[in-house]
C-alpha cells in the first residue's frame, strides 16, 4: 500500500514540492540540488523500494555531504512509514 502510494505522489510531484518539504526539515539546499534530488526520484521512483539505502547513496557524490546525512537522518526517521 505504501509502495502504491509513494508511486502515486512521486509521478506528480514537482521542485517545489521538495524545496517545501527540505525547508519544513531545516535544510537549505541549492537549486542545483533540488533539481538533482528531482530528477533522481523522477527516474527511480518505481524501483526505490527495492533497495532504499541503494538509491538515497546514489545521492551522495551530487549533493552538499550536510544535505546528504541530512537526508539520511530523515530516511531514519521516514522509513518506518514506508515497510
Amino acid at each position: 500500500m505504501q509502495r502504491l502510494l509513494f508511486i502515486n505522489y512521486a509521478k506528480n510531484m514537482t521542485k517545489d514540492d521538495i524545496y517545501n518539504f527540505i525547508k519544513k526539515n531545516g535544510i537549505s539546499a541549492t537549486d542545483e540540488e533540488i533539481d538533482i534530488v528531482f530528477k533522481h526520484i523522477k527516474t527511480y521512483y518505481k524501483v526505490f523500494f527495492d533497495n532504499l539505502i541503494y538509491y538515497i547513496k546514489m545521492l551522495k557524490n551530487n549533493i552538499s555531504d550536510d544535505n546528504y546525512y541530512k537526508i539520511l537522518m530523515l530516511f531514519d526517521e521516514y522509513k518506518s512509514y514506508l515497510n
